[in-house]
């Protein structure tokens, strides 16, 4: 079932991300929470190793928006406790990696 709201691809370091992902053992499709890089500073230069992606379940949204709506963008992408929330909340989760060549 496709969620019932729009979730676009994300581009990162030339990986796509998809908007959707259902994991193989999965009854469920997951949404595109979130991607980006990983790294570590080696001699003074950042190195970027791998990509991480976080796919929620449509259930996740419900769940935070009773604590969280009404709080933008930057405040929560400011918030730890928004973010533990979405680790620790009664929703599953699906990280898919990637490593940078």
């Amino acid at each position: 079932m496709a969620p019932a709201f729009c979730v676009s691809e994300v581009e990162v370091e030339g990986h796509v991300f998809p908007s959707s992902m259902k994991p193989s053992g999965s009854n469920g499709t997951f949404f595109l929470g979130g991607a980006g890089y990983r790294g570590l500073e080696i001699q003074g230069k950042f190195i970027k190793f791998s990509l991480p992606g976080v796919y929620l379940e449509e259930t996740a949204i419900p769940s935070l928006a009773t604590k969280w709506k009404g709080k933008t963008a930057e405040e929560l992408m400011e918030s730890v406790e928004f973010f533990r929330d979405i680790i620790t909340g009664n929703t599953t989760l699906f990280s898919f990696f990637s490593f940078i060549r």
